[in-house]
């Protein structure tokens, strides 16, 4: 299963119960590298590993489950999350422009937003 799978099905079980209208793009794909928060090599790298993660959120159809996003007023940008809902083309509710525009420079800079409290949950995910 993709990292990036089991840690929003970690916060559909409330996992991360501090958050609550979704996690950011950033953590996602900063908690989706190995090692765990490693940083990437360049630019170019940083934007095609964050475009293929968007895209699968994009197109994730299973177990009922589908991928959309929220705009948080604390981040200033969309959070993604599970929902319970029939899929469309339009279901995560964001492009990836808007999340690139939003979180890009962190994402290239390895500023991934990850916590200690977020560290702690996401070391039980992956063990």
């Amino acid at each position: 299963m993709d990292h990036w799978i089991k840690i929003l099905i970690a916060y559909r079980e409330g996992k991360f119960a501090r958050y609550f209208y979704g996690l950011t793009p950033r953590l996602i794909v900063g908690a989706s590298q190995i090692p765990l928060g490693g940083e990437f090599e360049n630019h170019e790298i940083a934007y095609n590993a964050t475009e293929q993660i968007f895209e699968e959120m994009k197109h994730y159809n299973e177990k009922g489950l589908i991928v959309t996003s929220n705009l948080c007023d604390i981040h200033k940008g969309p959070v993604m999350q599970f929902i319970e809902a029939k899929w469309t083309k339009d279901s995560i509710g964001t492009d990836f422009g808007i999340v690139w525009k939003r979180y890009g420079n962190e994402i290239v800079s390895g500023n991934f937003g990850i916590t200690p409290y977020d560290l702690q949950i996401l070391n039980t995910i992956f063990k």
